[in-house]
This record gives C-alpha cells, structure tokens and sequence, in this order.
C-alpha cells in the first residue's frame, strides 16, 4: 500500500466504529468483556491495589481510528497506595505491562487490546476519554475536519524510513546500541512534540503511525534487544 493511501486511512470518520459504539456509548458486551479483561491484568499484577478507574482511550475513542489502531485500555491506579517508592512502583508496573502485552494476543471483535497500568496523577492527552467503569465520558471526542500536508508527511515517512534502515544496518555491524537509542528518542519527541502542538491529528503523529504500521519502530527495538541479549550471552 503507497504512503498516501496510508495517509487517507487516517482521515476521520463521520462516526464511532459501529463495532464497538452504539449511541455514544460502549455496547454493553464490549463494556463487559474490558472489565473482564482489565480484572484479569489485576490478578496477573499479584498485588493488593485499589483500581480508581478503567479507561479506553485511543483512535478508537476516537474519530480516527483505522484498520492498525488497537484498543487502548487503562488502568487508573494510585502508585503510593503500594509504596512510597513511585519509581519502583512505576517501574514494576511497566514492567508488568509489558510482559503481560507481549505475552497474551487479547482481541475484542478481532482488535488487539493494549494494557496500560496508568498513574491517576499522570496526565493523559487524548481528545477521546471513556471510562469503562463509570460507562460514561470523561472527555467526549468532538468531529472535526482535517488536512493532512501529505507532501511532508511522505518526505519524513521516507526519510525516517531510510534512517532506520541505516542505523540497524550499522548497529549490525557495530554492535552498539547507541546509534538505534538516539533515533528511537528522536522518533519519539518528533510525536511527542505534534501531539503538544497539533494533538493526535499532527502530521508527526501521522508520521510515527505510518512508520509503526510499517513495522520500521519495532525493528528498532527488535535490534536493540538482539544486541543486547547477544553481548549478555555467552
């Protein structure tokens, strides 16, 4: 698929995805089955933690969902009702998470769900907020129109596209991690910087959803873990 059949993927929709979304609200089944989902990422944590709330966010909360998005769900926990140490609560909880996500393939109607242990205090930017819990908006996504500059979304797909290319390849050669380090940070504050500006909407975050629908983010991470793993072996 060319770059700018990509790009009109992520041009909004007149509606929520009738899938999940029945007059504003989550259909009761799917509302069902996230609470079922989200209790059972709890009991996997094997910790006594208050659960403040569940929430789904993402593009499909959204206008802007497309045939990549998943579901984002949240779990809005208070870190110090564990241990003063936040770091190490925090810690543990990505930890958790990200074990949990790259172990299981959980899927609602066919669409992946992504686990996300959240800090109540940790502020959240999306323009689309259910809370699974409550079964009702915290912020309720608005339609809106948008343009793409797909000339410049194309160009920096492109450019970031061969730069990663470049950095595995030299990573290969080097065995240093430094160099996939540094572009996986760049990539990153590139889409932290167009969702502060321009929210999920910005060309950067069209940019860093093409690339990742490509595969190229996981590749980076994929090398830097080989490397990793392989100067540990013996």
């Amino acid at each position: 698929m060319s770059i700018s059949s990509k790009i009109k993927q992520h041009l909004p929709h007149e509606e929520l995805s009738v899938k999940l979304w029945e007059d504003q609200k989550l259909k009761p089944s799917i509302r069902e089955q996230l609470l079922e989902i989200s209790e059972a990422f709890m009991k996997y944590l094997g910790i006594s933690i208050d659960v403040i709330d569940v929430t789904f966010t993402g593009s499909y909360a959204n206008y802007n969902y497309t045939p990549y998005s998943d579901i984002d769900l949240h779990i809005i926990v208070d870190p110090k009702s564990i241990n003063r140490d936040i770091d190490l609560v925090e810690e543990f909880l990505k930890a958790k998470r990200q074990f949990w996500n790259d172990r299981h393939d959980i899927r609602v109607l066919n669409i992946e769900v992504e686990l996300y242990a959240q800090d109540v205090n940790e502020p959240h930017e999306s323009s689309g907020v259910y809370s699974v819990k409550k079964d009702e908006w915290i912020n309720k996504p608005n339609k809106f129109r948008v343009e793409f500059d797909s000339r410049n979304i194309t160009r920096k797909v492109k450019y970031f596209t061969k730069l990663i290319i470049m950095e595995i390849n030299e990573a290969k050669m080097s065995r240093d991690i430094a160099g996939l380090e540094k572009l996986i940070k760049k990539i990153r504050n590139m889409r932290q910087s167009g969702l502060e500006k321009g929210g999920e909407m910005s060309d950067e975050n069209i940019i860093y959803k093409i690339l990742r629908s490509e595969g190229n983010i996981q590749k980076l991470y994929d090398m830097k873990d080989n490397i990793f793993d392989v100067d540990l072996s013996l």
